[in-house]
């Protein structure tokens, strides 16, 4: 559980929101849908603890996820994904940014589906690659026709294990995790408290 402070002025102490989740939330989507900038924004908000799939291999690893990619492929790297969030399904509830293809397998598919809350932020690929400034860092958005085939072929799998669908076209990053956040207070999978 991690505390989100407000700062008071003239020595009033300001409530702090103190968070918990029921089980962990896991954001799935296309690259460039903002799970990871979301998830952020909503453990601040909410004062829970967040984590990046991606970063959290790459620290477990000690390399980056395009080494592993290049060292074993894409078999042994959603073998590597799969063991990770079995761990991150397993642990304390908190909110998880997912890699993109972390629905091609059918063991994540049911790991997400039953063993957290899962949150399917829906984005376009067009709107996608406007919203990634450096598309040198995701060589997919390089043929925007082969990254167009491949959310179409993954978003029947995303809807397939989301609990709540969070369409994003043309939100700020605010207007949806405040989307989010309401999903999850109405689901009861977020608990918030004024200490």
């Amino acid at each position: 559980m991690a505390v989100s402070l407000s700062a008071g002025g003239s020595g009033s102490r300001a409530p702090i929101t103190v968070g918990t989740l029921a089980k962990p939330v896991f954001f799935v989507g296309f690259m460039g849908a903002g799970k990871t900038t979301v998830a952020r924004r909503l453990a601040r908000n909410c004062g829970v603890a967040a984590v990046d799939m991606d970063t959290f291999i790459e620290r477990q690893a000690g390399k980056r996820v395009k080494e592993i990619f290049a060292e074993v492929g894409e078999e042994g790297f959603r073998a590597v994904e799969t063991d990770v969030l079995r761990q991150l399904a397993g642990g304390e509830g908190r909110l998880v940014s997912c890699g993109g293809g972390v629905v091609k397998q059918p063991e994540n598919r049911e790991l997400l589906a039953d063993q957290g809350f899962v949150v399917y932020l829906r984005v376009s690929a067009d709107e996608a690659a406007g919203r990634i400034s450096d598309r040198s860092s995701r060589p997919l958005f390089q043929d925007l026709d082969a990254a167009r085939m491949l959310n179409q072929e993954r978003e029947p799998l995303y809807a397939e294990v989301a609990d709540v669908v969070v369409d994003t076209a043309g939100k700020s990053v605010g207007a949806i995790a405040s989307e989010v956040r309401r999903a999850l207070l109405k689901e009861g999978v977020l608990c918030l408290q004024q200490k």
